[in-house]
C-alpha cells in the first residue's frame, strides 16, 4: 500500500490524467455536436462528422486516454514531463481534428496539409488504433487468463499447502511496467513507418492461369488499379507518377475497380482526369464505381469518359482482341449486403447466356465474389480493401492483415469452382489509418491459357 508521501507524489499525475479525460470526453461531445448541427443546416458530410465520433473518434480517444495514464504512472515523479505529455497529445488532438475536418480544401491550408505537419494527424491516429488492437489483445489473454486460473485453483490450492505461498515478486513486477511503458514506442515506429510505405507505389507483375481461357488470348496484359482516392495526399505529381508507372507496364487494357475520390465535392479531383488522360492501352480503360464514388456519379462518369475511361454501370460490353471477342462487365456497389445474392442472379439474367467466350467483370467490393452466380466471369478484378491495409507483407500477394484474419480477402488471387478472383492492394487510401506495412501497387496480370504454364495454388473462397 502505498505510503502518504507516494500518494503526495503520484497527486499531480492523477489531476493531468483526470483533466486528459475530461478534454477527451469534451472534445467527443464538441465534434459530435458541430456535425449534427452541420448535417442539418449544411448537408450530409455534418453527419458524416457526427458519425466517425462514435465509429473513429471514441475508440480513439479511449486508447489515448489508457497510453496516458500508463506513461503518468511511469513517470508520477516527474510532474512537469507529465503536464509537457499531456498539453503535446491535446495539441496533436486537435491538429489530427481540423486536419479531418478541413481534407476537402487541403490547398486552403497548405501548412497544414504539407508534407511533414500533413503526416501528424494520419500517425498519430493509426498509432493508437493500433494500441487499441493491442489493448483488446492483451485484454482477451488477461479473460483467457482468469478462466484457466480459476479452473486450476484446486490445484494450486494443494501446490500452495505443499511449498508455502510465495511472496510477490517486485521486480518482476517493476519489470513487466517497463516492458508495458517501453511497449508504446512500438505503434508510433510502425505508424511512422506508414509514411514511406502509403504512396510507395510499386508494380506488381502476375501471369495468372485462368480456367477456360482461350490459347487466342494468352498473355494479354491487363493494368489493374483500383482505390486511387484523389484528393488529400494524393496529389497532382503522385497522380502523374501512377499514370508513368502504368504505361510502364506496356497494357493491353487498364481495369478500373472504383473508388477514384476521396472527398464528394468539389474540384478537387481535376488531376485524376490529367493523369488518366496520359495513359494509354490499345484496348482502352475500363472501369467501376466504388462505394465512394456516389456523391454526383453522373459527374464523374462524364469527366472519366472525357479522359478516355469507360465506366460500366452494370452493363456488359464486348471488345475484339485481334479478331477474338473478349466481354467485359462492370457491376455497380451494392450498399445492402443481405440482397446481394438475388441483385447480382437479376443483373447477369440480364446480360444473357454465357457463350463460351472469355469475360472479366470489374467489381469494386470482392466480398461479392462469394455470391456471385456460378459461371458469371472466368475473372473477376477488386479493390475495396486496400490489400488489409493494416498487416505484414510477406510477398507479392501474401500478406498476414487483420482483414484477411476475418476471412475477408484481402489481396491476391482467389478461386471458387472455375471463377477467379483478383484482389489488388490498390493505389491509394481513404482517410485514417494510413497504410501500415502494406505498400501500394499498380497490379499487371498477364493472363494465362492452362497449360500455357504452370498453375499457381489460390486460395478458396467459400
Amino acid at each position: 500500500m502505498p505510503s502518504g508521501a507516494d500518494r503526495r507524489r503520484l497527486a499531480p499525475s492523477r489531476v493531468v490524467n483526470a483533466l486528459v479525460g475530461r478534454w477527451l470526453a469534451v472534445l467527443n461531445v464538441v465534434v459530435l455536436l458541430a456535425g449534427l448541427v452541420l448535417g442539418v443546416l449544411v448537408g450530409p458530410r455534418g453527419f458524416f462528422l457526427a458519425a466517425l465520433v462514435p465509429l473513429a473518434l471514441a475508440p480513439f480517444s479511449y486508447a489515448r486516454w489508457r497510453l496516458h495514464r500508463t506513461l503518468a504512472r511511469a513517470i508520477g515523479d516527474v510532474g512537469w514531463l507529465v503536464r509537457v505529455l499531456a498539453v503535446a497529445g491535446i495539441a496533436l488532438d486537435v491538429v489530427l481534428v481540423v486536419q479531418l475536418v478541413t481534407g476537402r480544401s487541403a490547398e486552403a491550408f497548405p501548412v497544414l496539409h504539407g508534407p511533414i505537419v500533413g503526416w501528424l494527424g494520419p500517425v498519430w491516429f493509426s498509432a493508437h488504433a493500433l494500441l487499441l488492437l493491442g489493448y483488446g489483445l492483451v485484454g482477451a489473454a488477461r479473460a483467457l487468463h482468469r478462466v484457466l486460473r480459476r479452473a486450476s485453483a484446486p490445484l494450486r490450492a494443494v501446490g500452495a499447502i505443499a511449498d508455502g505461498e510465495p511472496g510477490v515478486d517486485l521486480d518482476r513486477r517493476a519489470f513487466l511496467r517497463q516492458m508495458s511503458v517501453a511497449s508504446v514506442a512500438l505503434p508510433f515506429a510502425a505508424s511512422a513507418s506508414g509514411v514511406s510505405t502509403s504512396y510507395d507505389f510499386r508494380v506488381e507483375e502476375r501471369e495468372v492461369v485462368v480456367p477456360g481461357w482461350p490459347r487466342a488470348l494468352d498473355g494479354l496484359r491487363v493494368a489493374h488499379l483500383s482505390d486511387i482516392h484523389v484528393g488529400g495526399g494524393m496529389t497532382r505529381e503522385r497522380l502523374l507518377r501512377v499514370a508513368e508507372l502504368t504505361n510502364g507496364c506496356r497494357p493491353d487494357l487498364v481495369a478500373h475497380t472504383g473508388d477514384f475520390l476521396t472527398h464528394q465535392r468539389g474540384d478537387f479531383d481535376a488531376p485524376l482526369y490529367e493523369a488518366l488522360a496520359r495513359v494509354r492501352a490499345p484496348l482502352g480503360q475500363w472501369a467501376c464505381l466504388g462505394n465512394h464514388d456516389y456523391d454526383d456519379p453522373g459527374r464523374l462518369v462524364r469527366r472519366l469518359g472525357d479522359a478516355g475511361v469507360v465506366v460500366l454501370r452494370n452493363r456488359l460490353t464486348r471488345v475484339e482482341v485481334a479478331g477474338h471477342p473478349l466481354e467485359l462487365g462492370g457491376a455497380e456497389f451494392m450498399f445492402g449486403p443481405t440482397t446481394r445474392a438475388a441483385a447480382y442472379a437479376r443483373l447477369f439474367a440480364t446480360w444473357g447466356g454465357r457463350d463460351g467466350g472469355p469475360r472479366l467483370l470489374l467489381n469494386h467490393d470482392p466480398t461479392a465474389f462469394a455470391v456471385l452466380p456460378d459461371g458469371a466471369a472466368d475473372l473477376v478484378l477488386s479493390g475495396h480493401t486496400h490489400g488489409g491495409h493494416v498487416g505484414v507483407q510477406l510477398g507479392p500477394s501474401r500478406a498476414v492483415t487483420v482483414v484477411g484474419l476475418l476471412g475477408l480477402p484481402d489481396q491476391g488471387l482467389f478461386a471458387r469452382g472455375d471463377m477467379q478472383l483478383f484482389v489488388t492492394r490498390c493505389v491509394g487510401f481513404y482517410g485514417y489509418p494510413m497504410r501500415v506495412g502494406i505498400p501500394p501497387e499498380i497490379a499487371l496480370l498477364v493472363l494465362r491459357a492452362p497449360g500455357a504454364v504452370t498453375a499457381a495454388t489460390t486460395p478458396r473462397v467459400t
